[in-house]
């Protein structure tokens, strides 16, 4: 049995697994997947609205290429994000929301259960 938890913050789904990117130092390829799946973007779109071949998509998501700056510019604004984000400078703006309502939650048993939810869903992804 899965246990999800419906946070009020925008969850990624795929392939009926929830993921939540919780860890500032995910690769520039996890953030651009995590972006384009927020926006509910498949490869296919993402490749489209960029004109290159969904592998080419497929290799920025896996970190197989260098991504030129260029391409990091067209990718945020496609995406709806920035380039410091993609790149790692800045955080996920929902980051910091995240840890602000975890840390109003004052029953332990409750924060627990969370943790233990967080921890399942980054595994799964």
């Amino acid at each position: 049995m899965r246990l999800f938890i419906i946070f009020p913050f925008p969850i990624i789904t795929r392939e009926e697994k929830i993921i939540v990117i919780l860890n500032s130092n995910f690769s520039i390829g996890k953030r651009i997947r995590a972006q384009r799946l927020s926006k509910g973007m498949t490869q296919e779109k993402l490749a489209e609205a960029m004109c290159v071949p969904k592998s080419t998509i497929s290799a920025y998501e896996n970190d197989h290429v260098d991504i030129k700056t260029s391409v990091i510019l067209e990718l945020s604004k496609i995406l709806e994000t920035t380039p410091n984000y993609l790149m790692g400078v800045e955080k996920d703006p929902c980051m910091e929301e995240i840890v602000l309502l975890i840390d109003q939650i004052k029953d332990k048993k409750v924060r627990d259960v969370i943790l233990v939810q967080i921890r399942a869903l980054v595994e799964n992804q």
